[in-house]
């Protein structure tokens, strides 16, 4: 697994980046670069859960970032971050990520079932999965595949998450930016929950689960702002 990135310190505010499930931290290059007057930490999620969320914190020696984004699972953990008073950010950014992953009763999600699936196949063959799961969500094949970071304890943390009564009543800002015709996080999920005026929702122009990816300027833009 790598070490989390970091660039030069910079006079603007720290951005922390936490990547969804499978993926390494150099999947946000292109926001990276899209950054480039800030400085920026990526971590790929078993880095942030270790130096976070575990009980043994592992965590690098460097100021905490000001404003943490998190894409996807990434956005479920820092939420749960957040939650637990592990972090303690300006702003926190929820990039096509849910405060409930799964299906339940007047709430959109996964099927549990598809859920299983994915989990039970990602434990025979983590890379097999891996590579089913991006080409089935058009989602970004970036190089820098690692068994571990597909370890099911990741779509683990997925399951077991609920923190829709936490974002009930949250007072950091929190953003969450959304797409239409995503598979994985219903566009739609904030109409379902009594949001904290603290929380606000943005929407991308690209669909899908990842539209960051290839177009990260209105995401870099909305950073630099503050």
């Amino acid at each position: 697994m790598a070490a989390p990135m970091a660039s030069r310190q910079s006079p603007r505010g720290r951005v922390g980046l936490v990547a969804g499930w499978s993926y390494p931290a150099a999947v946000f290059e292109p926001l990276r670069r899209a950054l480039a007057d800030h400085a920026v930490s990526a971590f790929d999620w078993v880095s942030f859960a270790a130096g976070w969320l575990g009980e043994d914190v592992v965590r690098a020696d460097e100021p905490e970032p000001s404003v943490w984004v998190g894409w996807s699972l990434g956005g479920v953990l820092l939420l749960e971050a957040l939650r637990q008073g592990r972090i303690a950010p300006d702003r926190l950014v929820l990039v096509n990520a849910t405060p409930r992953f799964l299906e339940a009763p007047g709430w959109p999600g996964v099927p549990e079932a598809e859920w299983r699936g994915l989990r039970r196949a990602a434990a025979r063959h983590p890379m097999a999965a891996v590579a089913a799961f991006r080409r089935r969500f058009a989602l970004p094949d970036v190089a820098g595949r690692d068994p571990a970071l597909a370890d099911v304890s990741g779509l683990d943390w997925l399951a077991r998450l609920d923190l829709r009564a936490f974002l009930a009543d949250v007072s950091t800002p929190v953003e969450c930016w959304l797409a239409q015709d995503d598979p994985l996080v219903p566009a739609d999920w904030p109409s379902h929950l009594a949001l904290s005026p603290r929380v606000c929702c943005q929407r991308f122009t690209e669909p899908g689960h990842a539209p960051w990816f290839a177009d990260p300027a209105a995401l870099a833009a909305r950073l630099s702002a503050g």
